[in-house]
């Protein structure tokens, strides 16, 4: 062991960190072990090397071993990069005290708060956990069960929770299902009390009920379960070593944290505290965007209440607000934008300071508007920029009285949206599709990253992967025919893959044996034929390799779920697999990236995708395909009525849920609040260049037969009183030419 001041030393010799310089971080890092802690890290503020300081001066300094704490992140990837960041530091100081490590920090129990949840509840229960594919699939196949994705009670719950919604697609009855059944598990509503007092309604318990009882019978537990039966073995105290040794627990991104699993964080905290321990939580409001996956970001506001009143714990509040990321220009922006909507700011946590750059941090480039007339004239500006960037040319940005240039070598760069769909569900080209296209006629060598741009059962390796197992169990269609009123973008769907796999086996001049005993598929030959078969399609680009994986990794859980000794029969594997992947079921979530090295590729990505990567520079768009402020658009930039999730919460936590239902006025506020914290994400990840773009008609207005009708927008500095506080947004520097 070493003190403090030994270690202050280290960190900066050993190290680079300097945490002299800032005394917010040094009285996180520096904290008794018996200090309690709710850490408010702003964007940019060092919130990764605060956490693995913290973690190696409990060991170095207090001598906490570290399996004897527990570090939770949001994502597996944010913990992978956490424990190698921190075994990695921990070799270095003990090199240079010439010291061993004696204890292993392999042993530290680290990942996301699901994967640490069915680490124990798999030793304690022998169950096994589904992914999300799983666990759509399942669903969707008791949806089917009688054709109850047809009644009309079913549709009219779905269009009451979904805010009206006309159309319903089986995939989007499906889906707000899976929502409203996480929902109930994560309010930690009485569904009991729910079906019992069900009217029109009570199919959806139904299904919710058979659904279950197909996990149960096969074992198995999806997400939502895991949690709530990871609550219950805390509850009866069933686990020795969390009980008698955890001295540590340390809680990432907690602002999107929801209400079952803040209670399982304060019973794991009464075990910190009976071994006179610590709890460290750390995250931001500002940042919290998942609210549609249950997160409450009043759990958060209110944290320092809330687990003093439950485990009698008064934390220290931290804020980290010294920005290590983006040039003064940047973080001056950013602190003018959450600043500007005056109902906003009375609902952040309280006595929050600006953020601040750091003393060395150049001012740095201006903030950057482009916004044109059309959005073919956008791609192409934006398109040239791009391809100017990564050329490393210089760029001139010319305004109404002056101009400045640009150059960088070798930029990483961004381009963030509300979604980056290439082409809308009515065929309509967005701006995505043009800035690829118009990118690939300027260099064919230029990466364009952009995995969610398209479906991926329409994606050719999907059409690939699944043609070639849907022909060989269903050559000639009985199973698909035994399928009633399959929906016709799902049957064109089936049909493409079956031309393309006949089409490429045609071409090849080769049969695909497989083997098939009594109905019964062997699967792990149909997936070796399948990947060697797939090869030169995954080598192609990075987001055929991601498309292959997740359709791997879906067939793999599948198996896992409902395969005998390796077999699964051909209606399991049509109806448990290709049925539910042609209907669109599956998605990529922010997991997907695998190793991929987003420095070398133009990315274009949703702003949730981005959170918590940083870019050299980043392009946010606020409105490229909006003329009007209409039903399409006002979700988007300044809504009109509460969001979809309100109908869901108001449902459960109207006699449910221990959780307040707002009224309608508050939630409408709360869509506003949703709006100004995705803008102030995207706007917080670029390093040296932001530039916000859209059409004239998001900077200027629109020019109609009475004079000019603005279109309020909060993403270019209007508040909810549709006042607007950058009156032709001055505090950019607006491009008046072509780039």
């Amino acid at each position: 062991m070493i003190n403090e001041d030994k270690f202050v030393e280290l960190a900066k010799t050993v190290l680079n960190r300097n945490i002299e310089d800032n005394l917010d971080q040094k009285k996180a890092v520096l904290a008794d072990v018996y200090d309690d802690q709710f850490i408010v890290a702003g964007p940019g503020s060092g919130k990764t090397t605060t956490l693995v300081l913290k973690i190696l001066k409990y060991y170095f300094v207090d001598g906490i071993n570290p399996e004897n704490m527990m570090v939770t992140t949001f994502t597996k990837k944010a913990a992978g990069e956490l424990e190698k960041r921190t075994i990695n530091w921990a070799q270095k100081i003990a090199d240079a005290i010439d010291e061993p490590l004696t204890n292993s920090f392999k042993k530290m129990k680290i990942g996301t708060l699901d994967s640490i949840a069915e680490d124990y509840v798999s030793k304690h229960d022998d169950v096994s956990v589904i992914d999300n594919f799983t666990t759509s699939a399942l669903m969707m196949q008791t949806l089917l069960d009688g054709d109850r994705q047809e009644d009309k009670q079913l549709k009219q719950f779905i269009r009451d929770l979904n805010g009206g919604s006309a159309k319903l697609s089986v995939s989007e009855i499906n889906k707000k299902l899976i929502d409203f059944r996480s929902a109930v598990y994560n309010d930690m509503a009485d569904i009991s009390k729910m079906y019992a007092e069900a009217g029109s309604e009570k199919i959806v318990f139904d299904i919710l009920n058979e659904y279950e009882v197909k996990l149960k019978e096969r074992d198995i537990l999806d997400y939502s379960l895991l949690e709530r039966r990871f609550f219950e073995l805390l509850q009866e105290d069933a686990f020795d070593d969390l009980i008698d040794n955890l001295q540590v627990l340390l809680v990432d991104e907690y602002q999107d944290t929801n209400y079952l699993q803040e209670q399982i964080y304060f019973r794991i905290a009464s075990y910190v505290k009976d071994n006179n321990g610590s709890i460290t939580i750390v995250g931001d409001d500002d940042q919290s965007l998942y609210r549609f996956r249950g997160a409450n970001v009043s759990l958060f506001i209110n944290y320092v209440e809330r687990i003093s009143a439950s485990v009698g714990i008064k934390p220290n509040i931290v804020y980290l607000h010294e920005n290590y990321r983006s040039s003064a220009n940047i973080v001056n922006f950013l602190n003018d934008y959450i600043s500007v909507d005056e109902k906003y700011t009375q609902c952040r946590t309280s006595q929050k300071p600006d953020i601040v750059a750091t003393k060395t941090a150049e001012n740095g480039y201006p903030v950057v508007g482009i916004f044109r007339n059309n959005m073919e004239e956008l791609a192409n500006d934006i398109s040239h920029l791009i391809y100017s960037l990564k050329m490393n040319e210089e760029v001139e940005f010319k305004g109404i009285n002056s101009s400045f240039n640009v150059k960088f070598n070798d930029p990483s760069i961004a381009y963030l949206l509300y979604s980056p769909q290439e082409i809308n569900k009515g065929n309509n080209k967005k701006l995505p599709y043009y800035i690829r296209e118009n990118l690939l006629k300027l260099d064919e060598d230029i990466m364009v990253f952009n995995p969610r741009g398209q479906n991926i059962e329409k994606t050719e390796i999907a059409s690939l992967m699944c043609g070639l197992m849907l022909i060989s169990i269903d050559k000639d269609k009985q199973l698909e025919s035994s399928v009633s009123n399959i929906p016709k973008r799902t049957q064109k769907t089936l049909t493409q893959w079956r031309e393309y796999a006949t089409s490429y086996i045609n071409e090849k001049e080769e049969e695909l044996v497989v083997e098939i005993d009594e109905g019964n598929v062997y699967m792990p030959d149909l997936i070796n034929i399948i990947k060697n078969e797939s090869q030169f399609l995954i080598e192609q680009t990075a987001e055929n390799k991601i498309y292959y994986d997740i359709i791997c990794e879906a067939i793999e859980q599948t198996i896992d779920a409902i395969a005998y000794e390796g077999y699964i029969s051909s209606k399991q594997l049509f109806h448990n697999i290709l049925f539910p992947i042609a209907l669109g079921v599956m998605e990529i979530d922010d997991e997907s990236f695998g190793d991929i090295n987003l420095d070398e590729t133009v990315n274009i990505m949703s702003i949730h995708q981005a959170k918590g990567l940083e870019f050299d520079v980043v392009i946010v768009d606020v409105g490229s395909d909006i003329r009007k402020l209409d039903n399409y658009s006002e979700f988007k930039i300044f809504p009109k009525k509460p969001g979809d999730t309100y109908g869901i919460e108001n449902y459960i936590r109207d006699d449910y849920s221990d959780l307040n239902v707002v009224d309608k006025d508050v939630a409408i506020d709360e869509a506003f609040n949703e709006i100004i914290r995705r803008f102030f994400v995207a706007y917080s990840r670029p390093k040296s260049l932001l530039i916000l773009c859209g059409l004239n008609s998001m900077r200027m207005g629109i020019k109609g037969n009475f004079g000019r009708k603005y279109i309020p927008n909060m993403a270019t500095g209007w508040n909810r009183d549709k006042v607007w506080k950058w009156e032709n947004l001055d505090n950019l520097f607006n491009t008046i030419d072509k780039i």
